[in-house]
């Protein structure tokens, strides 16, 4: 599987609306900025048709350390999670 980075998005996207490299960056930049500093703020993002992200907070639990067989307290983290629309599912499990 290959993967797609933001510099091969900034060109198809310079492409796709015909404006230069440097103002499709300008957009994207913009545009992920944005939703980074909404999850920051602790609210969520939602893409019509695409994807809500949400800001989670995992709790801190216990755990086995994996080597050591011991026990450990594994700390509180935040994170993303990501929902995917229905409609992108759909075309996700098209045959």
């Amino acid at each position: 599987m290959e993967k797609l980075n933001k510099n091969e998005i900034i060109d198809i996207v310079a492409d796709a609306v015909h404006v230069t490299k440097s103002d499709a960056k300008k957009v994207i930049d913009a545009t992920f900025e944005l939703i980074t500093d909404t999850l920051l703020d602790g609210q969520s993002v939602n893409i019509k048709n695409f994807c809500v992200f949400e800001p989670k907070t995992k709790s801190g639990r216990k755990g086995t350390h994996p080597k050591k067989h011991t026990e450990i307290q594994i700390k509180q983290k935040n994170t993303v999670v990501i929902h995917l629309a229905k409609e992108f599912k759909n075309k996700l499990n098209e045959d």
